[in-house]
């Protein structure tokens, strides 16, 4: 079963709202392409370990930390026997495994083999559950999830499942799994704890102020920036595109955009206003915030909390 969903990672969220309102260097398009990628292999991936409808605990995307040394898990599933990591890669083309490293076939260029990655995080992950007084082996892969991709002479690399694989292992895990005892629900509780007492993981995030950002309402579907809101209309329809969308939906998707991009800042109607380019009502801001947030104090300095 699934125990931890997979949720967008605030870096993937950041440099989704920054990108129509600042400027980006082409290394800030190549960090949120490659963030986007990423993602979408793990979603892939997920839709193998959801139909896990067995005796194991699924928990995606766990970011976690020992000490000043912070690591994140891709994908674990919990057994009765033992834990299963994944690393999982959205990799294209053909590689070659060499010495620890992967060769590109075409382009000659290389990169550290991610079991390097994966071993590093096997060993934290050991010495995170030694911490916590719990012992089960950890069992590592690396997940090749791209359908395009393929890895030559393998010989000396283990550890590693391309999209051919998938069902096999699959097949093999669920073939042997036992019921779980209790210390293993409070082992993936223990995890998604540690998980939650992490700081988001922000290197690659380009530098903003508010006063550089963009201001305006932008489309969910075209990502267009919408110049008008008829004053009576419960919805909104982007004049680029054709996509609606309920104003008040839309509000709550800029409020929750501004809170991730400036969470020191305090939650006002005037704020929100402001951040939309005064293209919405601020009686329709204030709506929004009135029943989604709770209101802080009353009068010229109210805000919403």
């Amino acid at each position: 079963m699934i125990y931890k969903k997979r949720v967008k990672s605030d870096k993937l969220l950041m440099l989704e709202h920054l990108k129509n309102r600042i400027n980006f260097s082409q290394e800030s398009c190549s960090e949120y392409q490659n963030q986007v990628k990423g993602y979408q292999g793990e979603c892939y991936f997920d839709t193998l370990t959801a139909r896990l409808n067995c005796n194991c605990l699924v928990l995606n995307d766990l970011p976690l930390a020992i000490g000043s040394t912070e690591f994140q898990i891709d994908a674990l599933i919990i057994t009765a026997q033992e834990i299963l990591l994944y690393e999982i890669k959205n990799y294209g083309g053909e590689y070659t495994y060499n010495d620890g490293f992967l060769i590109s076939n075409l382009s000659g260029n290389s990169f550290h083999s991610p079991t390097e990655r994966i071993n590093r995080h096997t060993s934290l992950l050991q010495s995170l559950l030694e911490i916590h007084q719990m012992k089960l082996p950890i069992k590592p892969f690396v997940a090749f999830v791209h359908p395009e991709f393929m890895l030559y002479d393998v010989k000396n690399i283990q550890k590693t499942l391309v999209r051919a694989t998938f069902p096999k292992h699959f097949r093999n895990l669920t073939a042997r799994l036992e019921p779980l005892p209790s210390k293993h629900f409070l082992l993936a509780k223990t995890l998604c704890e540690l998980t939650a007492q992490t700081k988001p993981y922000l290197n690659g995030v380009p530098e903003y102020n508010y006063e550089k950002c963009k201001k305006g309402i932008i489309c969910l579907a075209c990502e267009q920036f919408i110049s008008e809101i008829e004053p009576r209309s419960k919805f909104c329809t982007c004049k680029a595109c054709g996509h609606t969308e309920q104003v008040s939906t839309l509000i709550s998707r800029h409020v929750l955009e501004y809170k991730r991009l400036f969470p020191d800042k305090k939650l006002t109607t005037s704020a929100i206003y402001d951040w939309c380019g005064g293209v919405c009502a601020a009686r329709r801001i204030r709506s929004v915030l009135q029943k989604d947030y709770t209101t802080a104090s009353t009068g010229k300095g109210s805000y919403y909390i």
